[in-house]
């Protein structure tokens, strides 16, 4: 049974299963992208942060990989395509998300290497040792708790396998009552903020090797992502003109107020200790 915070994500992330506006192409990715050069397009910096997540696993032919959050199989589409592993299984607890990213999934002729399932990244319902790689892009700050998620990524990575994945943590000296927004998300109307989750990158590591992990690696890559992205939509805005040209503003201009508030957007890498 879902918890409540749990509960609230799902209500969010089905309410804003209509109002995507095709931002991402033909591609339904759902991240803030990973913007290298001036020019890209939503879709190609989304494209380009399932790579640099699936470079940081190692990803490569033969691997078992667990796709946590996997949303509507976007990411896991470019990991089949471009790493070749031997599977894919992605979980995620929103039903209207599994649903079409199954179909998104057949469309590309892979469904005998990406199997999507309903499932919770606090209690997953995996053997021990199940996969060489473990992803998840942008929805740790989600689970209730990560903690909870890290323990259960540990014993379901086999000795030796590679956690990597994006997620959005307060920066050191952040007061976590400053970074805890207490505000209702765009889109949805329910508020997604988990107090058990606001804490900084020495903590974040901390919990890792609690849980079993070491070479832990834990950078801020915000000038890459959140930052402009926001100015993706401020662009976005001014081309649009009219109401909707000025939510994608006001969007853009939250995003950035969160950013000076001290949030931070962090690639995470760890090792399960053999």
């Amino acid at each position: 049974m879902l918890s409540a915070h749990s509960q609230d994500v799902v209500t969010h992330y089905t309410r804003r299963h209509d109002g995507r506006d095709g931002l991402f192409g033909d591609q339904p990715f759902a991240n803030y992208g990973y913007w290298t050069r001036d020019g890209l397009t939503l879709e190609q910096a989304a494209e380009a942060l399932t790579e640099v997540v699936a470079t940081a696993a190692g990803l490569r032919p033969g691997d078992a990989v667990l796709d946590v959050g996997a949303g509507y199989g976007a990411g896991a589409v470019i990991y089949a395509k471009r790493c070749r592993p031997a599977s894919i299984t992605g979980i995620d607890i929103t039903p209207v998300r599994i649903e079409e990213g199954r179909r998104y999934v057949a469309g590309h002729g892979l469904s005998d290497v990406i199997a999507l399932q309903l499932g919770s990244a606090t209690a997953m319902d995996f053997a021990d040792a199940s996969f060489d790689k473990l992803v998840s892009v942008e929805c740790a700050f989600h689970f209730d708790t990560r903690v909870d998620f890290l323990r259960e990524a540990a014993r379901v990575l086999k000795p030796g396998g590679t956690l990597a994945l994006t997620d959005m943590i307060p920066r050191r000296g952040t007061d976590p009552g400053a970074y805890l927004r207490g505000e209702k998300t765009l889109n949805s109307g329910v508020c997604l903020d988990n107090p058990a989750n606001a804490y900084d990158a020495d903590v974040y590591a901390a919990h890792l090797r609690d849980a079993g992990f070491e070479a832990v690696r834990i950078e801020s890559i915000v000038e890459w992502t959140r930052l402009p992205f926001a100015r993706c939509l401020d662009a976005m805005g001014e081309r649009e003109g009219g109401e909707r040209g000025a939510a994608w503003r006001r969007s853009a201009a939250r995003l950035r107020e969160f950013v000076e508030l001290g949030e931070d957007y962090v690639l995470v890498v760890a090792r399960r200790a053999r």
